[in-house]
This record gives C-alpha cells, sequence and structure tokens, in this order.
C-alpha cells in the first residue's frame, strides 16, 4: 500500500505542476490580450491621424496651387510694368526733343519779325 501512496502524491504533484504551469499560460494570455487591445486603441489612433494628415496634405496642395498661379500672375503684372516703364522713358525723351507749341509760336512772330525788316 505504501507504493499506491506514493504513486497518488506523485501523480497530485504532476497535476499541480501541470496546473500552475496553465494558470501561468492563462495569466500570459490575458496580458497578451490587454496588449492587444492597447494595440488596437493605438492602431485606431493612429488611422485617425493618418486621415487628418491626408487632409493637411489636400490643402497644401491647394495653397501650392495658388501660390503658383500668384507667382505667375506677378511676372505678369512685372512685365506689364516694365513696358510701361520703357514707354514712359520714351515719352519723357521725345518731350526733351519737343518744342512747345507757344515757344514755337514765339520764335514765328520773332522771324517774321525780322523778315519784315
Amino acid at each position: 500500500m505504501k507504493k499506491e501512496t506514493k504513486i497518488n502524491k506523485e501523480e497530485t504533484g504532476i497535476e499541480m505542476v501541470a496546473r500552475l504551469v496553465v494558470d501561468g499560460f492563462e495569466k500570459v494570455e490575458q496580458k497578451f490580450s490587454l496588449m492587444n487591445s492597447r494595440l488596437d486603441g493605438i492602431d485606431s489612433r493612429l488611422d485617425g491621424i493618418d486621415s487628418r494628415l491626408d487632409g493637411i496634405d489636400s490643402r497644401l496642395d491647394g495653397i501650392d496651387s495658388r501660390i503658383a498661379n500668384l507667382t505667375s500672375e506677378q511676372a505678369e503684372t512685372n512685365r506689364r510694368l516694365s513696358s510701361l516703364e520703357k514707354k514712359q522713358m520714351g515719352t519723357l525723351l521725345s518731350l526733351d526733343e519737343t518744342v512747345h507749341r507757344n515757344e514755337f509760336n514765339k520764335v514765328v512772330r520773332r522771324v517774321e519779325a525780322l523778315e519784315k525788316r
């Protein structure tokens, strides 16, 4: 009978070790489950951030196109302004070479007066 009691105690010990191992695995599984749920939460938050960044990217693309339009319009305005400045300079130069009407009339009267003499 001593042998049977010893075997029962060994089986009980083996069963106890098995139970401890199972309990340990259950605790590890619970921790993994908790970590998975936390990671799922992080994934959903990152997805939200990604969608907001996509919205910001599309807005920035719109701003880039508007800036490009403004730059081309500014170049056109600068070209037209340069053209006007050149025409203005030409007009000023031609005015310097032009005799005013009243001065011309004075010269004509003087010439007429000299011719009468």
